[in-house]
């Protein structure tokens, strides 16, 4: 007759395979048959199989039926009864995310198994770089100085001294300036080494034994104090061999003047260059054909030393502790800054996943270059040009390469940086020249020079200000500097002969300023006519918009202005009054800041209104998250660094305008920026997208363990841009596999995840060349995986109707057999929707 045991579902996700396993668990010890029953749709299944269980769709609130009929029925029967009223409501608990210490970064199981030695640190621009460590803060003092003969040891004596009690001074004016308890213990520890009686000993026996000059005493005294502490055996000690090369080079400037005549580091080979700063002129000076990655001391993500590095797609890490090891100097490493870390010791394992990274990486590259050269355009119909920020002409084909419409920012103030004179009118001329003669016809914005704030020029002898950002600097000094600024616009005006030269101001605040900059631009114009030089008289003239006093002028800056392009870097930090600069309150320099929007939202509807076109330019172009944000702007252009163009245009054809005019009222109303971020989270604007594509489907996987075949599952998905945080998506798909398997039999897994990492549900086929092994439950190893990945904030039944469908369809062996063995991902695609849905 057999006993019933009647319930109601009380899971708001249903039964899916976490609540299934644990029920088969306690079914399946007992011999008697037990069938379970959904009475909304009037299924039943074995409810000793997860797949039959999975697969009769019980959602929150239907009614069941579990039926047991044989030998041990009753203690079957009273099992189930105290399973379904003590543990089965607990069965569907949100995953917790797995405890991570603060700093601490959640490694991926194939690296975390890998036994890789890493060193982590926070990520600023994005990418994966080998080579060895090249430290380029190390003293290095040419030849010339270090066998020079002293004719004089007193003299030299008096040098060195003298050098120590200037530094002594400078460590004194940083420290009076404040710099933070960190910056601070180091600066005192910095001047307690200068003031050690021990190094002036040691400097003075050096002059009086060799004969030497002041540098070749620097340089010996470096090597060693750095040797002694290296060999102490402490790795304590050996982090302060840093401090003392520091001091060193600081010494060495002090004796020798700022101008002296220190050597660059000469990249010869694949390097990760270590820096604790480090200079916009200072990574122009390195050879990017060896610069595969940056480590840095300090450093923002919007210094430009750090816009620099995301122009020419620099992976780049700070904050990295541990690097005052010298024994890293020369070691091959893998900086990963998508993960954050650098990786100093490569085993086998290690080798292995960044393999797996590098095709992941490349099928990515692959994809967004069949269609970078296609026009951005929502779904809607609504175009928007992408454009590139370059610092030098060299990057302008690289730039149109990737995809750029135009370039929207060329900073020019890198070709004065770094040099003892200004360019010359030829050099400049042929700079901008290059530049617009690789666009062939697409518009080139050219910045006129911007220094001051942290672009200072040496030369130009600026006097020092407390607060150089909001001093003497850009279109401020133009008047001041009256032939220098005339020989760029002479440079400029000729060079806009070749192409669609634009010419941008920046730091405009006040209406005169465009008019003198109109006034010098119109002379050197009638000037080339009257000499008959090739120029365009009808040049446009535009103005960065980043001084928010701009935002309350616009109807009038409109009547004499022909463009604008925001400069959100600077508008935020004035508007907001935060130094961008400053760790101390990096947290309220927040560009999703609902006031924030609100002012670039009037700004943007304003020169629209006056029939004027503008762009953005600043870092807020290029942050992938913003996108929906920015497009719902309206802004003509978005300007960004030249590696993240094609991947902007395809994010864009996947959006529709309307939605994103949504999601932008919505967010100039929340109270916060965390309010705009969640927005973000949940927004999936444009078109729908299918739950299977062709570009999902994966033959013939080379994977040798579970953990290599989920990652590439879910690499896939980032490859065909339904991701772009895999490890997220990852480390969804394993807080369910390290609860219970998933792999549910007849060598077919169904790995399956609810996140909003994922931009569209999707649903992913990867056959492997050969099975792995698995906590399968038939005990077999698994050939075909089907990953099954949901937005959290998608519906709650979505997932679960799907992985019912598919448990269901993996019972029969028909289903199988064709997953197995169909080659046309277009025909697999097709079947399975057909199957499943979706």
């Amino acid at each position: 007759m057999g006993l019933d045991c009647p319930f109601i579902c009380p899971l708001i996700n249903g039964v899916h395979a976490r609540p299934a396993s644990a029920l088969e668990r306690v079914t399946h010890r007992f011999a008697s048959r037990i069938t379970i029953v959904n009475e909304r749709t009037g299924e039943s299944a074995n409810a000793k199989s997860v797949l039959g269980l999975v697969g009769l769709d019980i959602r929150l609130d239907d009614h069941c039926r579990i039926t047991v009929d044989g030998p041990d029925e009753a203690d079957a029967a009273a099992a189930i009864i105290r399973f379904l009223d003590q543990e089965f409501p607990d069965c569907d608990e949100v995953f917790p995310l797995t405890p991570s210490a603060v700093g601490e970064i959640q490694l991926p199981p194939l690296l975390e198994h890998a036994n890789a030695e890493l060193l982590h640190g926070t990520s600023i621009v994005p990418g994966i770089g080998r080579g060895k460590v090249v430290r380029i803060d190390t003293l290095i003092i040419p030849e010339v100085l270090l066998q020079e003969q002293a004719g004089d040891p007193d003299a030299v004596i008096e040098q060195l001294d003298a050098g120590l009690r200037a530094l002594d001074a400078q460590y004194d004016e940083q420290l009076a300036a404040g710099s933070g308890s960190i910056a601070a213990s180091v600066l005192e520890a910095h001047q307690a080494i200068a003031h050690d009686p021990a190094l002036r000993e040691y400097l003075v026996a050096t002059v009086r034994r060799t004969g030497g000059s002041a540098a070749a005493a620097i340089a010996a005294a470096d090597a060693h104090f750095s040797a002694m502490l290296i060999d102490s055996g402490s790795m304590l000690l050996r982090e302060r061999a840093l401090d003392i090369r520091d001091v060193c080079s600081q010494l060495f400037d002090q004796v020798y003047g700022d101008g002296s005549p220190r050597e660059r580091t000469h990249l010869t080979v694949d390097a990760i260059c270590i820096a604790d700063n480090l200079t916009p002129g200072g990574f122009l000076a390195l050879d990017r054909t060896f610069l595969n990655g940056l480590v840095l001391g300090h450093s923002t993500s919007t210094s430009h030393t750090i816009v620099l590095a995301r122009s020419f797609g620099v992976p780049t890490l700070t904050g990295v502790t541990g690097l005052g090891d010298p024994t890293l100097d020369g070691r091959e490493v893998i900086l990963d800054a998508d993960l954050g870390v650098l990786v100093t010791t490569e085993t086998p394992a290690v080798r292995r996943y960044y393999e797996l990274e590098d095709a992941r990486l490349a099928g990515r590259r692959e994809r967004l270059r069949r269609t970078a050269g296609k026009p951005a355009a929502t779904t809607d119909g609504r175009g928007v040009e992408i454009g590139a920020n370059i610092a030098t002409a060299a990057e302008a084909p690289l730039a149109f390469a990737a995809g750029a419409d135009g370039i929207g920012l060329f900073r020019t103030e890198m070709l004065f940086v770094n040099r003892d004179d200004p360019p010359s009118e030829a050099e400049q001329f042929e700079d901008y020249r290059q530049a617009v003669v690789a666009a062939s016809g697409k518009p080139v914005i050219i910045r006129m020079l911007d220094i001051g704030g942290d672009k200072p020029v040496p030369y130009l002898r600026l006097p020092k200000e407390e607060n150089p950002f909001l001093g003497f600097r850009a279109v401020r000094m133009y008047p001041e500097f009256h032939a220098l600024v005339r020989t760029q616009v002479r440079a400029l005006v000729r060079a806009s002969a070749f192409g669609q030269l634009k010419v941008m101001v920046p730091m405009i605040s006040r209406l005169d300023e465009v008019v003198w900059v109109k006034q010098v631009i119109a002379e050197e114009q009638l000037r080339c006519a009257s000499a008959g030089v090739a120029h365009d008289p009808a040049m446009l003239i535009g103005a960065m918009v980043e001084v928010p006093s701009m935002a309350f002028q616009l109807d009038q800056f409109c009547r004499v202005l022909d463009f604008f392009s925001i400069g959100t870097n600077d508008l935020l930090q004035y508007f907001l009054a935060v130094d961008r600069n400053s760790d101390r309150v990096a947290a309220l320099y927040d560009p999703m800041a609902p006031a924030f929007l609100r002012l670039l939202k009037k700004i943007v509807d304003e020169i629209h209104l006056a029939g004027c076109w503008v762009g953005v330019c600043g870092e807020l172009g290029g942050l992938a998250s913003a996108l929906p944000l920015l497009v719902g702007l309206g802004v003509d252009e978005l300007s960004m660094a030249a590696p993240g163009i094609a991947s902007a245009k395809a994010e864009v054809r996947a959006l529709g305008w309307a939605s994103c005019r949504k999601l932008l009222d919505q967010a100039v109303n929340c109270e916060a920026g965390s309010g705009v971020d969640h927005l973000l989270a949940s927004f999936a604007g444009g078109q729908p997208v299918p739950l299977l594509s062709p570009d999902l489907m994966v033959f013939d996987a080379d994977c040798t363990s579970r953990e290599e075949a989920i990652k590439a599952i879910v690499d896939q998905l980032y490859i065909s841009g339904r991701t772009d945080h895999p490890r997220e998506v990852e480390a969804a798909v394993w807080q369910r596999e390290q609860v219970y398997s998933t792999a549910f039999g007849h060598g077919f897994a169904i790995p399956h995840c609810k996140s909003d990492a994922v931009k569209a549900n999707s649903l992913v086929i990867l056959r492997l060349r050969q099975p792995v092994a698995w906590e399968s439950l038939d005990g077999k190893p698994v050939s075909v995986l089907l990953l099954l990945a949901i937005r959290q904030s998608d519906e709650a039944t979505a997932h679960l109707k799907i992985l019912a469908a598919l448990a269901r369809q993996v019972m029969h062996e028909e289903f199988r057999e064709r997953v197995e063995r169909e080659q046309n991902p277009d025909a697999l695609c097709a079947f399975l929707r057909e199957s499943v849905g979706g």
